[in-house]
């Protein structure tokens, strides 16, 4: 029987090395590092939530989920969260977005 920790973990490193892989893949080599390690961060941020999620809805259950049913429930938890990471950076109708608003705020 797997512990659903494990599967947490391996649910994390494979789609961190793959989500990270397909991004210099599709969108090439950042040209600074502060945009690789910007973009490396947020990976590892969003998969890693996923990971903790899951752990935690599957955790206490009996009996204990199978590796498919742990996979399907973090791929739909990874998308979740990527959408709901992405609203806050979708530009407004002027162009900026709420990290712009609140630092032009703050200048004031």
């Amino acid at each position: 029987m797997q512990t659903p920790g494990i599967q947490a973990l391996l649910c994390w490193i494979t789609a961190l090395t793959l989500i990270v892989a397909a991004l210099f893949v599709f969108l090439g080599v950042p040209e600074t590092p502060d945009g690789a390690g910007e973009a490396i961060g947020r990976v590892i941020a969003q998969t890693g939530i996923a990971s903790l999620a899951t752990w935690l809805i599957a955790r206490k259950k009996d009996p204990a989920w199978s590796w498919g049913r742990f996979a399907a429930v973090y791929v739909a938890m990874l998308v979740v969260i990527g959408i709901v990471a992405s609203i806050g950076h979708k530009p407004g109708t002027d162009g900026t977005t709420a990290t712009d608003v609140t630092t032009v705020i703050a200048t004031c």
